[in-house]
């Protein structure tokens, strides 16, 4: 299981795979693009997470973006999901993953 905590200023990532069998590699991050906090939300001074689950296909892409949590929906998902559609991870090893998106002022 992957598991893995990333943070920035604005930004907690927490990660984990699932699905995945034990003699399956996991995928491996290779590059995070922190999301741009929404100018409204930061402004009022507003905090919050998103949850999306997500496919990494065999070239190391994301795909299939799924949103399956968020405390203020409407407010943080765009964000967190245009950010996600930049990640890359290692070519070769697919799979799925879920990660929650934190965001913090």
């Amino acid at each position: 299981m992957l598991k893995k905590m990333l943070s920035f200023s604005t930004l907690a990532v927490a990660m984990w795979a699932y699905g995945v069998s034990p003699a399956a590699a996991e995928p491996v991050l290779v590059e995070q693009v922190a999301p741009e906090y929404p100018r409204g939300a930061e402004r009022r001074d507003l905090e919050g997470d998103v949850t999306m689950a997500f496919e990494v296909n065999d070239a190391g892409k994301v795909e299939n973006i799924r949103v399956v949590g968020e405390s203020m929906p409407g407010v943080f998902d765009k964000a967190a999901v245009k950010a996600l559609e930049k990640w890359t991870f290692e070519k070769g090893n697919p799979g799925e993953i879920e990660v929650t998106i934190a965001f913090q002022l």
